[in-house]
């Protein structure tokens, strides 16, 4: 029997730890490492106090195909390490598991925790757009310091790489095209100042996503379209416009995407297919990219396309099992008729085609893992 005092007090608790996961995710650091740690304790604390195993099972039948594919993407995995032991690295075996404990559990979490109404979807897409906004302060921080990073490498805010602050700040503009119909003066503010930090993160990945989602949109909703959105778009074109005109920095590296330039992406994705063809099935295993035989692709992170990343590591097989998943995501938010997640689908897909490892890559694959909660968390309230 649950207690409503008590259980208040475990909302409360549980709501306080997501915050702070969902807010240290763009950083990956310390916090975001406990912050998962304290979710699992008090989730298992929480079960086996209760014992309400009944509800993992009807989520988890609600989720079937889903599972199957995520349970066929770690056994992918698995059965392409055992077949490549001499590529493997040091934490070839450790970011399986981890896959598991940082996007698997804490998505059976999530599920778990909704259907008892600890919280709900508005208020995980809002500490969402906060984190967001407390990575772009970060970025205005950055530029008080030294405004020639916006004539120069670019905004990184508090991060490492101004390619994660870019993606971050084109989810920023992506979710608040989703607000900006019952939030319209606070959406199109966030819109505006997102677009500036994305623009000047010189991320280009990001603005091909970004703007591909904002096509998306428009072409899901082009029956509802009024004079009012007609005028946010002429303020956004104005905008950028502005931008373009004021700011060399950001003509170069608009000329450099138009011109195809593609800062050695080409030269890597010939190299990995070239690997590819030699190992097709299984590829090579998780975390083997430094161990390659090619000494052209240790200089760079990874392949820089999600198809070549999975080929490379998992092969064939494991392609076929992640657009298998991905057919699965879609498919769902077709038929439920939540169109309107399609542009967030179409900016993660498009940005992974260009940047960030869909293997190791901490801060997107947590907000993915947030992503695809919220595609189903309509069936999780079902009477």
């Amino acid at each position: 029997m649950i207690v409503l005092g008590k259980d208040i007090e475990d909302k409360n608790i549980f709501k306080i730890l997501v915050f702070i996961w969902i807010m240290s995710i763009p950083f990956k650091n310390a916090v975001y490492q406990i912050s998962v740690i304290t979710i699992i304790v008090f989730f298992l604390y929480y079960l086996i106090k209760f014992k309400n195993f009944s509800i993992l099972f009807e989520n988890l039948k609600n989720t079937k195909y889903l599972f199957l594919g995520f349970f066929s993407i770690i056994l992918s995995m698995i059965i392409s390490n055992l077949f490549n032991l001499e590529y493997l690295d040091n934490k070839s075996w450790h970011i399986i598991y981890m896959f598991v404990i940082r996007y698997g559990l804490i998505f059976v979490i999530l599920t778990y925790f909704y259907k008892l109404d600890f919280f709900n979807k508005k208020e995980i897409i809002a500490t969402v757009l906060l984190s967001l906004i407390f990575l772009m302060f970060t970025g205005i921080y950055e530029i008080i310091g030294n405004m020639n990073v916006v004539m120069s490498r670019g905004i990184l805010g508090t991060l490492d790489n101004r390619n994660t602050f870019g993606l971050f700040m084109g989810m920023g503009v992506v979710l608040s095209l989703l607000i900006v119909k019952d939030y319209k003066l606070i959406g199109l503010v966030l819109i505006l100042m997102f677009s500036f930090f994305m623009i000047f993160s010189f991320s280009r990945s990001s603005w091909v996503a970004s703007t591909s989602s904002i096509f998306i949109l428009f072409i899901l909703n082009y029956k509802k379209i009024k004079i009012v959105h007609l005028g946010y778009i002429v303020i956004f074109l104005t905008f950028l416009i502005t931008l373009y005109f004021n700011f060399d920095s950001f003509q170069n590296r608009f000329d450099q995407l138009i011109s195809g330039y593609s800062s050695n992406r080409i030269e890597i994705w010939m190299h990995t297919i070239a690997l590819i063809k030699d190992n097709f099935i299984f590829g090579y295993g998780i975390d083997s990219w430094n161990n390659l035989p090619d000494s052209y692709l240790v200089r760079f992170p990874n392949p820089h396309n999600l198809f070549l990343e999975i080929l490379i590591n998992i092969g064939l097989l494991g392609l076929g099992i992640y657009i298998f998943t991905v057919m699965v995501i879609i498919v769902k938010i077709i038929s439920s008729k939540n169109f309107i997640l399609l542009p967030v689908a179409s900016y993660f897909l498009i940005v992974t085609l260009f940047d960030f490892s869909i293997f190791t890559s901490k801060e997107l694959l947590s907000f993915l893992t947030i992503f695809i909660f919220l595609v189903y968390s309509n069936d999780f309230k079902k009477v």
